[in-house]
């Protein structure tokens, strides 16, 4: 009988033993956790270690809930705040947008002010507004509305003189397919009388960076939807150039984005077409963009490079390495053999606009005096904006945010870097007096385009 008990409690006595060895390793699991994660707790960065315990108080304790993403956005704004300028961290959102823009790709009309401003800088070419052939740069737009003959005024008064402007942000609520109403005035940032009045529907489109003129025709490479092909294009109604433009030719190189290397191709395959001798290259308000567009760019722009592809730009990095950035080939001979070239910029010429400018000085396309500076004060000093160091983006591919961070100082084949400097008259450029970097109609382009004339 004794037996035959002991026979039937060993299976409970057997279930028991597995639930005490699970709760066991459970605990022992836990306490190795536990054990791990103190352990690279306290091997964090201090500062880390008090972020983290400062948000466990604010989550625990704090009488209103701060939402996690609101947090950390906080403090990833806070530790952009400790970065030059130029770096910032990207939201996936933002990265991907970003990643649009530079492929030259955007919804809205078309139009960049400049900064607290209703000016208009620039009419993205291929944009609505550009096929208007009303709205040009140097213009200010005064009003927006959602009907013809009604707006709101994009400046307000502090009733001492004093002016905000609000047609950027009235401009970027704006929806696919939204018909938008402008007034337009070319003389006054607060003219509501004797303005232009035109109408733009918003679209997605496919900005263009290169347009050239010369002979009374002005030219672009657009792209087309439909075949999804860039088109060279004369685009004489929608531009003033054509009509502005004489003696030289002119090419106006906006931004180092999207198919800016093979819109450039075009233009100058146009320039040998047209036989012209003398080429003016317009970086004016020209903030720069990608390395890899301004190396194929720079490769027709090397008069005396002996290379297939010679050196275009030097980056020193903080650790102490040194990269170089070749030409995308050596086309100079091609297209430019025999030109005289010029070059006009400004206080916003910036990155690899002076980059470029800098490969051409290096190899002997031009020299300082064939240079011409925007001066705004008119006391024969002026600069470009002076950027001589690079970005590298950082992409998180398992979240999709990214990280754009100040990696390297520039220097030009020659072994210069203009960081915080600029290209200046000092260095033997030429003074360009103009009201500002943008007015309506550019007379400073007719001036520069008169002085190159006069030497010819």
């Amino acid at each position: 009988m004794q037996t035959g008990k002991q026979d039937q409690n060993k299976p409970k006595r057997s279930a028991l033993f597995k639930v005490l060895w699970a709760v066991a390793a459970v605990a022992v699991a836990g306490i190795l956790f536990a054990a791990g994660y103190y352990t690279y707790y306290w091997t964090m960065d201090a500062g880390l270690r008090s972020l983290l315990w400062f948000k466990e108080a604010i989550d625990g304790e704090y009488y209103e809930d701060i939402p996690s993403e609101d947090f950390w956005n906080a403090a990833i704004g806070g530790v952009e705040g400790l970065l030059d300028r130029y770096s910032e961290y990207y939201s996936p959102a933002e990265y991907e947008s970003v990643q649009m823009s530079s492929q030259g790709v955007g919804t809205g009309i078309g139009l960049s002010f400049f900064s607290g401003t209703n000016k208009i800088v620039s009419v993205a070419i291929n944009s609505p507004a550009f096929f208007t052939g009303a709205v040009r740069a140097g213009m200010y737009v005064t009003g927006v509305g959602s009907e013809e003959g009604s707006f709101e005024d994009t400046f307000t008064s502090d009733g001492q003189g004093n002016y905000t402007y609000s047609a950027s942000a009235a401009l970027s609520s704006l929806k696919e397919g939204d018909v938008v109403y402008l007034r337009l005035s070319a003389d006054s940032p607060i003219a509501t009388e004797n303005c232009i009045e035109t109408s733009v529907t918003v679209k997605t489109f496919t900005e263009s960076y290169v347009l050239y003129a010369y002979g009374g025709r002005a030219y672009a490479a657009l792209y087309e939807e439909t075949s999804r092909e860039y088109v060279w294009t004369d685009v004489s109604e929608y531009v003033s150039e054509d009509e502005r433009v004489t003696g030289a030719a002119y090419l106006q190189l906006r931004r180092f984005y999207g198919y800016a290397a093979g819109e450039f191709a075009l233009a100058l395959e146009q320039y040998r077409e047209d036989g012209a001798d003398t080429l003016l290259l317009d970086l004016r308000n020209d903030g720069g963009g990608s390395v890899a567009v301004m190396q194929n760019i720079s490769s027709y722009l090397l008069k005396d490079a002996d290379e297939e592809a010679e050196v275009v730009m030097e980056a020193v990095y903080g650790n102490g390495r040194h990269e170089r950035y070749l030409a995308g080939g050596n086309f100079y001979g091609e297209y430019l053999a025999d030109s005289e070239i010029y070059v006009a910029a400004n206080g916003n010429t910036a990155s690899a606009s002076e980059a470029l400018i800098g490969a051409m000085i290096s190899y002997g396309t031009i020299g300082f005096d064939d240079i011409f500076i925007t001066d705004t004060v008119g006391q024969g000093s002026a600069r470009t904006y002076g950027k001589g160091i690079m970005q590298t983006t950082f992409y998180n591919r398992v979240t999709g945010e990214a990280a754009k961070l100040t990696t390297a100082q520039i220097y030009w084949p020659n072994g210069t870097c203009i960081h915080g400097t600029g290209i200046t008259t000092a260095m033997g450029a030429r003074p360009s007096y103009a009201a500002s970097y943008g007015e309506y109609n550019d007379p400073e382009l007719t001036a520069i385009l008169e002085a190159i004339a006069a030497e010819g």
